[in-house]
């Protein structure tokens, strides 16, 4: 069985059951004895681009590639010499592919292939008022009303290591407030200075304000964009989403999208105020050549713009 969890640092594990095949030989008293040959066991990664190995195992060693190196497992091995089940932690959106598993044993062989695709995506949160006014129990409740959960620091972690880059002092699951720099600046050293990495406050007391790092898993349905010649209001926006069978999308919902390849160079409201839009195909008109989800803060209700749908 294949057992998934999410992007951003969770654990999952690939099961496969090998059976071997193995011929029926007829005894022969003069033969040689010898020992059982040793189960071989290989698993390699492979994607449209290249194919890179993980780890081989035989003779009750393991040869794990550097790439992960502390990441990566082999649950069973070598007490059950034959079970190629594997634990790979810390995982971000650059491991979803296909992970082939090959089970060797003299010229016998067998093997599968199991696809995987990390999901979730890590996204910074700001509240409706101003930058930085969120404590801690409000800022897991803004989560959970954009459709996510407030963010682990593992989750964090490997959206950073995905490329994440953020400016922005935020909430943690556990208390902490942290951030992530890939090309520092000055008002962003943190405590790393002039180093690439996730900055942190430490815990900090749950009534200090901060913005909020959010993470969504996955959708039970889809987001669309609804356009109209004179636009919508706030509120004219929720009722053409109802019109059309479906409610104003969360900004969850909207990174999700956009991580799912949506790309729509018009802002549009979404169910907290705010007024954003997903850019898959950067150019210079659409947020400025930059990919992301771009926004454009939480305008005056009665301002006019197109909206983001979802139906679930």
């Amino acid at each position: 069985p294949l057992k998934l969890f999410s992007f951003m640092c969770l654990v999952f594990l690939i099961s496969l059951e090998i059976k071997e095949k193995m011929s029926k030989v007829v005894d022969d008293p003069g033969a040689p004895t010898s020992a059982p040959l040793a189960h071989r066991i290989k698993w390699t990664y492979i994607t449209k681009e290249k194919t890179a190995q993980i780890l081989v195992a035989t003779k009750g060693k393991i040869s794990v590639a550097t790439e992960y190196l502390d990441r990566v497992t082999l649950v069973s091995y070598p007490q059950v010499p034959s079970d190629a089940t594997i634990e790979i932690t810390e995982l971000s959106s650059k491991d979803s592919g296909t992970y082939r598993c090959e089970v060797t044993m003299g010229i016998e062989g067998s093997s599968d292939n199991v696809d995987i695709q990390v999901q979730g995506i890590v996204f910074h949160y700001r509240a409706i008022s101003t930058r930085y006014t969120l404590t801690f129990d409000r800022a897991k409740e803004a989560c959970v009303m954009n459709g996510a959960t407030i963010a682990t620091p593992a989750q964090l972690q490997a959206a950073y290591d995905d490329g994440y880059h953020q400016c922005d002092a935020g909430w943690l699951s556990d208390q902490t407030v942290r951030y992530p720099i890939h090309e520092p600046r000055e008002p962003c050293f943190g405590d790393k200075h002039n180093f690439p990495g996730v900055r942190t406050y430490g815990i900090r007391d749950v009534n200090e304000t901060y913005d909020v790092y959010c993470f969504a898993e996955k959708m039970s349905g889809r987001v669309f964009y609804s356009m109209s010649i004179d636009k919508f209001s706030f509120y004219e926006a929720k009722d053409q989403c109802v019109k059309l069978g479906a409610r104003l999308a969360t900004t969850g919902e909207l990174y999700l999208a956009w991580k799912d390849g949506m790309d729509v160079c018009n802002a549009g409201w979404l169910a907290d105020r705010s007024v954003r839009y997903p850019i898959n195909i950067p150019r210079p008109q659409c947020g400025g050549g930059l990919v992301g989800v771009r926004t454009t803060g939480f305008p005056d209700e009665h301002s006019r713009y197109d909206a983001y749908c979802f139906k679930g």
